[in-house]
């Protein structure tokens, strides 16, 4: 390493993952002790992780709400998907859904990855895999089955879920009990069998 090394790994002290915290401290000591320059005090590298801010929970007003609205996403030169929320199967996840669709957080985003007889996918600003909105949300794995038309939570792991998701194409029951299912389409299924990679999200509208 370098002593530009440790100076790029300082803001990393505060990482929200406490493991990922304490080894950058470990990283940091160990060059102040093997690379010139590296450390300007013999002061130890102090973790100091930051934890993430805690989503919002519903109110009992908030999941009788959520068993009665739709969401329509207008996808630009295909036309209109119609979600209902399962509050009763991940109640967290359907709420947040909920709150982003309304904050217009969805509106404009596209839907990055399609794969035939699989999924499509969106929700992500970046347009890709790993960008979505934080904090993370818990898994929610229940009863609700990844059959075609239901929506469910895209994550890199368990508990990652960030307001990335994904419609079913096909019956995807390999999905189950590892991702949430949060919703499920009323219309708009040939809508989504017609996306293609890069369809953009026109606007959101929740009636």
């Amino acid at each position: 390493g370098t002593a530009d090394d440790a100076r790029r790994l300082k803001p990393l002290l505060a990482d929200f993952d406490p493991s990922v915290a304490a080894r950058v401290a470990a990283a940091i000591d160990a060059l102040a002790r093997t690379t010139p320059g590296a450390a300007t005090t013999s002061a130890r590298a102090v973790a100091a992780p930051a934890p993430l801010p805690r989503l919002p929970l519903p109110t009992d007003a908030d999941l009788a709400r959520l068993s009665s609205v739709r969401i329509v996403l207008t996808v630009t030169g295909r036309g209109d998907v119609v979600i209902r929320l399962r509050p009763d199967e991940a109640p967290l996840n359907a709420f947040r859904f909920l709150r982003l669709a309304e904050s217009g957080y969805y509106t404009g985003l596209t839907f990055h990855r399609i794969v035939p007889a699989f999924v499509a996918q969106g929700g992500s600003p970046l347009g890709n895999e790993f960008s979505g909105d934080g904090p993370f949300t818990r898994d929610e794995v229940g009863r609700l089955a990844n059959l075609r038309g239901s929506v469910g939570l895209s994550t890199r792991g368990r508990d990652t879920g960030d307001a990335q998701f994904y419609v079913n194409l096909a019956d995807n029951i390999r999905l189950d009990h590892t991702y949430t299912a949060f919703a499920q389409l009323e219309t708009g299924m040939d809508v989504v069998d017609a996306l293609v990679e890069g369809d953009v999200i026109e606007r959101v509208t929740v009636r």
